[in-house]
């Protein structure tokens, strides 16, 4: 070995070598992803051939109403869905008309993409309320379920729904009792104890009494305990929202003859026309409305959706077979409405 072997290198060359491993390491840390990676787990001075597989992202749960009722007015079993969505941060969109359950008559909860199949999870107020505090998945979520919760639950939809229905002012008094009863005991703002006001019991409850009690003559009746109870509901901004919620819920509404607005017929008319091609357009969050047309050229009112409905259709995967423009979207639509309409 000679001399220079023994001594090692230099000072000179030592700042070479740390200076040539400093830009190594800088264009390492550049490269970033594009570097491959040792897998997870790997012994030390073994490597990996290849980069880890990267983690598929987990898509939000996605919640539909489907089946609500096309009244023009809110119903109570709408309300409780649109606060509960609200209140438990679960988010809900349009579910247009489900078959799956033909035995029920209100609205229902779906869950799943529109470019599969939706399957119903739950129906009526009280169903999708627990849905929706469940789809939570959170502390908060599960407590507002809890055993008493249920107990509650059971009482307004078998107790106090059929109390007020009757119109018989013994049971209506008999059922109302229980919630004063429970309210001097709970202090007044829940009937669940040990809970907050606005529970899935008083949601339930107080939404079932607004609807009862419209006229100003149905709510004087109440006892002030109750009515003040009532109104933590009704002043709250989740109630405010919810009413929100629900008015972008309902479904187009169906051609009148009797109404002389010629522009809610022509929107009436293409929204027909569109949900029997493409149902899934409520769904989707489309806004089927008829516009007068700035020029007269083009004639007297349009529906500017074919555009927006293909891209989601297209988004969703949910285009039929034999549409691939957004024009076929439009000459669909055309053909829907029929050229004998006596309107168009």
């Amino acid at each position: 070995m000679t001399d220079e072997e023994k001594k090692g290198p230099s000072k000179k060359e030592l700042k070479k070598l740390a200076k040539k491993a400093e830009k190594d390491a800088a264009k390492a840390a550049a490269k970033g992803n594009k570097v491959a990676t040792p897998a997870a787990g790997a012994k030390n001075g073994s490597s990996s051939s290849g980069a880890a597989p990267a983690a598929a992202k987990k898509a939000s749960p996605v919640y539909r109403l489907a089946n609500v009722p096309s009244s023009g007015t809110v119903d109570a079993c709408t309300l409780k869905a649109c606060m509960a969505s609200v209140l438990y941060g679960t988010p809900l969109l349009p579910g247009g008309v489900s078959s799956d359950l033909p035995f029920v008559h209100g609205p229902a909860l779906l869950y799943g993409d529109v470019s599969n199949a939706c399957p119903a999870v739950a129906f009526g107020g009280n169903g999708i309320i627990k849905a929706l505090a469940l789809a939570n998945n959170t502390a908060e979520g599960k407590n507002h379920m809890m055993p008493m919760m249920d107990d509650w639950l059971e009482y307004e939809r078998g107790e106090l729904r059929p109390a007020l229905g009757s119109g018989n002012a013994k049971k209506v008094d008999a059922a109302i009792s229980k919630i004063g009863a429970a309210l001097e005991v709970q202090g007044g703002t829940s009937v669940v104890a040990g809970s907050e006001p606005l529970s899935s019991a008083d949601l339930a409850i107080t939404i079932t009494l607004l609807h009862h009690g419209n006229s100003a003559a149905a709510m004087a009746s109440l006892s002030p305990s109750i009515q003040a109870y009532v109104d933590i509901t009704k002043k709250s901004p989740a109630y405010a929202q919810a009413k929100k919620l629900a008015s972008k819920l309902l479904p187009p509404a169906s051609f009148d003859p009797s109404d002389p607005s010629l522009l809610r017929a022509s929107s009436a008319i293409f929204a027909t026309a569109i949900t029997s091609v493409f149902p899934s357009a409520v769904s989707l969050g489309i806004e089927i409305k008829a516009f007068k047309c700035k020029d007269i050229k083009h004639g007297d009112y349009q529906c500017n959706v074919a555009m927006p409905l293909f891209q989601k259709l297209k988004a969703s995967g949910a285009l039929p077979q034999g549409i691939n423009t957004p024009q076929q979207v439009a000459q669909s639509i055309i053909d829907a409405a029929g050229n004998d309409n006596p309107l168009l």
